[in-house]
């Protein structure tokens, strides 16, 4: 389990617990000394959800969305280009990776924006600081504490709000969950998230020290009543709604292998989370590109294709936009190792009912390079400030820290 609250922002709401039978008697105390019901979240209209989808390691734009009428892409690539007969034609200039299937059925239904070109200034080709840029949306020479997602919450969350207003799919909590209120937890497996403090007595033990008479008057162990408590809680609303989903859905353990069909049931289990994060890996190709990657993507996106059929077949589809983003793209030219190396600007997709679907930013000039590299042409804060402003309908300037030009992605 991650939950991490801050002192000056841990979340009260646990009351509720003791009212309907969900918490253990030992919690009963706590419980009740957590008054107050949880905060509504400005831009959470109409239930809205958000789910953040990263391809960690770098994904290859070129070999994803493929410039198929520029010559200089096959120069470039002579063994690892896609050939012609295999793409799937977007325009006369732009075709998708026949692995795209599932996505670009999607994109035919009007589902999908996708935006080329996308970076920032002075690119970073570290893993590790391209991704710290795009968790807290800075500069690349600023370096931010707070991840963009958590100054959401920040921002447009007066009061308390539960720690699971934003969810992410794995071991770790992404550094864009980062922020004063500490909303966000982690889990792989809803069924099984929780504290476990050791022998089953070890837990109730522990709150019948924590609430023993006078502990309210000591700041630290009040603290710790509260944070405590809302963690244990927070993991009991995940199971519930868990459970719930299971029972909707024949009793199968929701998302065993995709977790994406575990935002899914969650969604259908009514968590209340309204930002999920889900995070895969394997996208740094730097040899023998060609099959990994097919694969990869394939993975990819008939994982977002069933995703997507998932959320019409409960009902949730007007609900939920999905935004895919990796954090840089490869270098233009192959390696001698038949991969790419690290490069710059990469395209990103909006998948949803609600997204205008269509094609944003310039195609890549593989001729105008930067030391090798694609420029960038569209600023991936425009793409946050987008959703930010369009779907969650908040000011993105107070989160972003500065003004970016908005795109049209949400109908």
């Amino acid at each position: 389990m991650n939950v991490i609250i801050s002192r000056r922002g841990f979340l009260k709401g646990a009351a509720m617990f003791s009212s309907i039978g969900l918490a253990p008697a030992f919690l009963a105390h706590t419980a009740e000394s957590v008054s107050g019901d949880a905060a509504p979240i400005a831009g959470f209209k109409d239930g809205r959800i958000l789910v953040v989808v990263q391809l960690g390691g770098g994904n290859d734009g070129l070999n994803t969305l493929v410039p198929c009428s520029d010559d200089s892409y096959y120069r470039a690539r002579p063994t690892i280009g896609l050939k012609k007969d295999r793409l799937i034609r977007i325009n006369d200039d732009l075709a998708a990776n026949d692995k795209l299937a599932d996505l670009m059925k999607l994109y035919d239904n009007g589902q999908v924006a996708i935006v080329q070109g996308v970076g920032y200034p002075n690119p970073d080709r570290s893993h590790f600081r391209s991704m710290e840029i795009w968790h807290t949306a800075s500069d690349s020479d600023e370096f931010l504490s707070r991840g963009w997602i958590g100054r959401y919450f920040d921002n447009c969350c007066s009061g308390s709000a539960r720690p699971q207003a934003g969810v992410a799919l794995g071991k770790e909590r992404p550094q864009a969950f980062d922020g004063e209120k500490g909303i966000g937890v982690a889990f792989e497996d809803p069924a099984a998230f929780g504290w476990k403090p050791g022998k089953a007595t070890d837990t109730a033990e522990r709150f019948e020290k924590i609430n023993a008479e006078g502990s309210s008057k000591n700041d630290t162990l009040e603290f710790l009543r509260h944070t405590t408590s809302n963690a244990i809680m927070s993991s009991y609303e995940v199971k519930e709604a868990a459970q719930r989903a299971g029972a909707a859905n024949t009793g199968q353990r929701p998302g065993a292998k995709d977790p994406l069909q575990t935002v899914a049931a969650l969604i259908r289990g009514d968590l209340q989370t309204r930002i999920y994060y889900v995070s895969t890996s394997g996208f740094d190709t730097h040899a023998n590109q060609a099959g990994t990657h097919d694969s990869l993507l394939e993975r990819f996106a008939q994982s977002l294709g069933r995703f997507q059929q998932t959320l019409e077949a409960d009902g949730h589809a007007d609900r939920v936009v999905t935004m895919v983003f990796s954090e840089f793209g490869r270098r233009v030219e192959q390696n001698a190792s038949g991969g790419t190396d690290h490069g710059t600007a990469a395209p990103m997709f909006v998948v949803g009912k609600n997204v205008k679907a269509g094609i944003y930013g310039s195609a890549p000039n593989l001729t105008d390079l930067d030391d090798g590299d694609l420029k960038y042409g569209v600023d991936f804060r425009s793409v946050y400030s987008s959703v930010l402003k369009d779907w969650f309908e908040v000011a993105p300037e107070k989160i972003l820290k500065k003004e970016f030009s908005r795109i049209p992605l949400i109908a």
